[in-house]
């Protein structure tokens, strides 16, 4: 899955091994702790990573770079999550659970601490936990003897990351706000669109899919686009070009218009109304094999480029500013 014009986010383990954030890994996680493994784990599952997604990316002053944050702080978030929605048990198993390996063994290394002492202005507990976090790096890979510049490299690395975000502030609803109708199904607001948008989402078309809103934890409106039947309804011939391609695209987002307004409408008469704008967060569904079937882009990177430039184009066409866009 690639996610579009994202901030990298990186956790960070008390040692400071920092690995990417993995919103699958994540989930995966999650879904190992709640009772029962149907749909509705995996949609608690996806809601709480989203929600912890976006705690994170608007969490202090926005900032250019990567974004440090401690492993901790995720950790602590799932857990309240699944304790807002009465899974104490599974808030506990979570707990539990190991996201990197908390076993390598601590020290000092002298010559280390020495090197960074003369090269960078650090001093005190912060030098000494750059040169352990340093040391730490170098003997998981077997670099026991290694270049000064690895050295260097390393500790520019974690003296940025020294900085990491301890704790995020976590808005959720009051826990039983509204237990009976927290979920909204798609046929409630998709029957307030137009006959035209509504077509996009029949069978016979299916260029628009929209999941269910929950409002327990990530009230988002979460919708999917499909990129073929748009192409074999247009009888235009591949490879298709971008700008051949993209006109294709204004019914789709007047239909995503419609549909955030519907939503929210439907939100609001479930007594959810201080929830609203529901956030809204698309996915390309078949985007990846579209660049390189239909459009004939040889290699990730080129489909990357190519995506970007259409997610650019119907972001701009459409009123609500998605909070999230990754292609499959």
């Amino acid at each position: 899955m690639i996610e579009l014009s994202a901030q990298a986010i990186f956790l960070q383990d008390s040692h400071g091994y920092a690995v990417p954030f993995d919103p699958d890994d994540l989930a995966a996680r999650i879904r190992s702790v709640l009772p029962g493994n149907g749909a509705e784990s995996d949609a608690l599952a996806r809601d709480a990573v989203s929600a912890v997604e976006y705690a994170l990316r608007h969490a202090g002053k926005p900032k250019k770079g990567p974004l440090y944050v401690k492993a901790s702080a995720v950790d602590a978030m799932i857990a309240n999550i699944l304790q807002s929605v009465g899974l104490n048990d599974a808030a506990a198993a979570y707990g539990r659970t190991k996201r990197i390996d908390e076993e390598s063994d601590r020290f000092q290394d002298a010559r280390i601490a020495s090197l960074l002492n003369e090269r960078f202005s650090l001093s005190g507990e912060r030098l000494a936990a750059v040169a352990r976090k340093v040391s730490n790096t170098l003997r998981s890979i077997g670099a026991d003897v290694s270049s000064t510049d690895l050295v260097l490299e390393l500790a520019k690395h974690f003296a940025e990351s020294l900085d990491a975000v301890g704790s995020v502030k976590l808005s959720l609803p009051e826990p039983g706000w509204n237990d009976k109708g927290f979920i909204l199904p798609p046929e409630e607001f998709i029957s307030r669109i137009s006959a035209a948008s509504a077509r996009l989402l029949a069978p016979e078309c299916r260029a628009v899919k929209v999941l269910p809103v929950d409002l327990r934890v990530f009230p988002a409106l979460r919708v999917e686009l499909r990129f073929f039947p748009l192409l074999r309804e247009s009888k235009l011939e591949t490879p298709v070009t971008e700008l051949a391609f993209a006109p294709l695209l204004a019914p789709v987002a007047a239909c995503v218009d419609e549909l955030c307004i519907a939503a929210d409408d439907a939100c609001g008469r479930h007594g959810g109304g201080s929830l609203t704008p529901l956030k809204l967060l698309l996915h390309f569904a078949d985007a990846e094999v579209f660049a390189s079937e239909a459009m004939g882009c040889a290699g990730r990177k080129a489909s990357a480029e190519i995506l970007n430039g259409l997610a650019s184009f119907f972001t701009g066409m459409i009123t609500r500013r998605p909070e999230k866009i990754t292609c499959g």
